[in-house]
């Protein structure tokens, strides 16, 4: 009977242990990922048809700061320059020039698509995974770890993730995500450059299985770590400065 309990007890105590680990791994991501305190880039959105082929590019430029402030301003193509978007904590507005007026963007829900690409506001938005998910080893080898992610209370649209994090650097090379049938739905998958210290994600493919599309954003002419600050992501500052 002792020999069982203790047994049984050795089973618990390794799965906790792992579970832990498994947490500890993610809050590292976290720290990787959330580590750049502002950054600006120049976007390049390259949306395509899996089935046909066929697709469109977009250019914007990018300024975030933090995980929940972010100026999107198209570009490119000609119809669509000059449109931005301003996302804030819980808050999402939009700017069209022919309008000359931002509008808050009502009952936005996480599962909206992020300018009409395969990113999800979630998907595109940074966020501290430890605090949303609990993680488990789903396996390791030599350079990566994969973790398992269960939500810590339900989301709008997925059932799990999973994740492929870097075993040197900490970053997710990978994340796979399942509807609420279990089913894969998309996948995206990471490139990094590093600028001085911090490793920055500069490139990102995301397929959607079920749409048969993906979409690829393209950063250059990164710039990290400016003192950005609060008062430059406002409602006013969608619009673009009138001419004098």
């Amino acid at each position: 009977m002792k020999t069982n309990i203790i047994i049984l007890l050795t089973v618990f105590l390794g799965f906790t242990v792992k579970a832990q680990d498994a947490n500890k791994i993610l809050s590292k991501v976290d720290n990787t990922i959330l580590s750049v305190k502002d950054k600006t880039a120049d976007i390049e959105m390259d949306m395509t048809n899996t089935n046909t082929g066929k697709g469109s590019l977009k250019k914007a430029v990018l300024m975030q700061k933090g995980a929940d402030k972010k100026i999107f301003r198209y570009t490119f193509p000609k119809s669509d320059k000059g449109i931005a978007t301003l996302t804030l904590p819980g808050e999402v507005y939009l700017y069209l020039p022919m309008f000359k007026k931002p509008k808050k963007i009502t009952n936005m829900a996480q599962s909206n698509t992020f300018n009409k690409s395969d990113f999800s506001l979630a998907d595109a938005g940074l966020m501290p995974y430890a605090k949303h998910f609990n993680a488990k080893i789903q396996s390791s080898d030599q350079t990566s770890y994969v973790l398992y992610l269960t939500p810590k209370k339900e989301i709008e649209q997925y059932s799990h993730l999973v994740m492929t994090v870097n075993k040197k650097y900490y970053y997710p090379e990978k994340i796979e995500y399942f509807d609420k049938s279990g089913k894969k739905q998309k996948e995206a998958d990471y490139k990094y450059k590093k600028i001085g210290k911090y490793w920055v994600a500069d490139a990102v493919t995301m397929k959607d299985f079920q749409k048969q599309h993906k979409t690829t954003i393209k950063m250059t002419n990164i710039k990290i770590n400016q003192g950005l600050k609060d008062s430059d992501f406002t409602v006013e500052k969608l619009a673009p400065p009138k001419k004098k």
